[in-house]
Order: C-alpha cells, then sequence, then structure tokens
C-alpha cells in the first residue's frame, strides 16, 4: 500500500494549479472513466485506492519526466540531468522517505538522519528484482516451471556454444520457451545459480513502467562450473538467458 509519507508527497506533487488536470486526468484513469470527479481531494483518495502501488502510480503516461524534474528542482533535491524517468520516481520517492517519513512514521529514538542511510539496494525496483530472481530460478531449477509462470507473448532467443559448434534456436510463443529452457536445462544437466545480491541483481523501468529484471551468476553443471550467467529478464518478466561457457565440459 501506498504510504503515509508518500501520500503526503502525492499531495505536494499534484494538488497544486500547476498538476491539477494532470491529477483528475489520473482519477479518471484509475477508475477507467467510471468516476469523473473534479475535486482534487477526492481525486487524489481515488488514485490512492485504486492505484496501491507508488512506482506503478508514478509511472503513469500522465506524470512526465518534467513534471518529476521541476519537482524535485523546486526543492532544491538532487536531480541531474542525465537521467531516465525510472531514475527520477527512485529519487522522488527516496525524497518523500527522507523528507515525511521521520515525522509520520518513525518513532522512539529513530531519527530523520537514519534515513539518509538508506543505500540503493534497498529500493524497491530493486527488491522486486531479487524477490523475483530467487523465485523464478527456483522453480526452473526444481523443474517446476510452467506455462503460467511465463507472459503469452513470451520470446526466446537461446544460443549454446558447445565443442561440437553453436546451436541457435528462436522461439516466439510461451509453449516454445518453457519447451528450449526445459529441454536445454535437462540436456546438460544445468543448474543456474543467481547472485541474489545487489551486485548480482537489479530492476529497471522505462518510461511506460514496464519493469526489467537484470540477473548475474554462475552455470553449473554437475559439481563444475561450466559458465558464468548474464540474464536480464525482458519487460515484464519474460525470461531471457544468455550463458557464457562450455556445456559440455
Amino acid at each position: 500500500m501506498i504510504s503515509d509519507s508518500q501520500k503526503k508527497g502525492l499531495r505536494e506533487l499534484l494538488l497544486n494549479d500547476n498538476n491539477l488536470t494532470v491529477l483528475l486526468q489520473l482519477a479518471k484513469c484509475a477508475t477507467k472513466n467510471v468516476c469523473k470527479t473534479e475535486d482534487p481531494e477526492e481525486a487524489l483518495r481515488l488514485i490512492t485506492t485504486h492505484i496501491p502501488d507508488i512506482y506503478v502510480l508514478l509511472s503513469k503516461r500522465a506524470i512526465t519526466k518534467e513534471l518529476l524534474f521541476t519537482y524535485l528542482s523546486n526543492r532544491r533535491a538532487d536531480a541531474a540531468t542525465d537521467f531516465s524517468k525510472a531514475d527520477l520516481i527512485a529519487k522522488v520517492i527516496q525524497y518523500w522517505k527522507q523528507e515525511h517519513q521521520s515525522s509520520i512514521e518513525l518513532s522512539g529514538d529513530q531519527t530523520s538522519s537514519s534515513l539518509h542511510n538508506q543505500s540503493e539496494e534497498d529500493y524497491p525496483i530493486h527488491k522486486i528484482a531479487r524477490k523475483f530472481g530467487e523465485w523464478f530460478f527456483e522453480r526452473f531449477n526444481a523443474d517446476a516451471l510452467s506455462l503460467v509462470d511465463l507472459w503469452a507473448d513470451a520470446t526466446l532467443h537461446l544460443t549454446i556454444r558447445a565443442s561440437d559448434g553453436i546451436n541457435e534456436l528462436e522461439c516466439t510463443t510461451a509453449a516454445e520457451v518453457l519447451s528450449a529452457l526445459t529441454s536445454a536445462k535437462q540436456q546438460f544437466d544445468f543448474y543456474f545459480n543467481p547472485n541474489l545480491t545487489h551486485a548480482g541483481i537489479q530492476g529497471r523501468m522505462d518510461s511506460y513502467g514496464q519493469f526489467l529484471v537484470i540477473r548475474f551468476g554462475t552455470l553449473h553443471s554437475r559439481d563444475s562450473c561450466v559458465g558464468i550467467l548474464n540474464v536480464p529478464s525482458g519487460y515484464c518478466g519474460t525470461p531471457w538467458l544468455t550463458t557464457t561457457g562450455n556445456p559440455k565440459k
């Protein structure tokens, strides 16, 4: 759920003359044009109720990079010119956490200074990526991956380089992707060992809110390491595996 500190930040971001149109547009979009309120307070309530994920909300097309950049600049927050919308979203959420959470969510001896120590690996987008990576490879290694785990439009380009040559395979349906991944794993007795630290798995988001997971690790066959694992999962979590090494070693 969107936290109280994030709701306070959304109020600052959208409840003003410059962005009121954006707020009302988001409310219509969130309710699929069922509720066409002109009341800003009601509009804010609607979007936080029907879009309970702050990343999804801020990734909506109505909230532009320019809007986020202007908001950060007006508050003297860090907003370098070399950025993507995903970068700005992360900076805005971090700014809200630093500015608002201490007065709303913290208690006891905790102080706002501790918020500034939050490292990049604690960003929600990276936590989601680590959880997805753990879930995907646990199922894959256990031969439990099924069609329902893949998007219907999943695609795969699989290249296997071995001592006897190179084999390439293109898959354009979820069924083909699942069959290719399962067959390669069983043929070479592969075990995928992802690096689940922040250095080995991270999340990215494009300007349309599509989610990309980038993962690294090692590839094993029986008791031997046969290559490295470089795994950029396609948008929205569709698996796309790239490995290097000789599977017949």
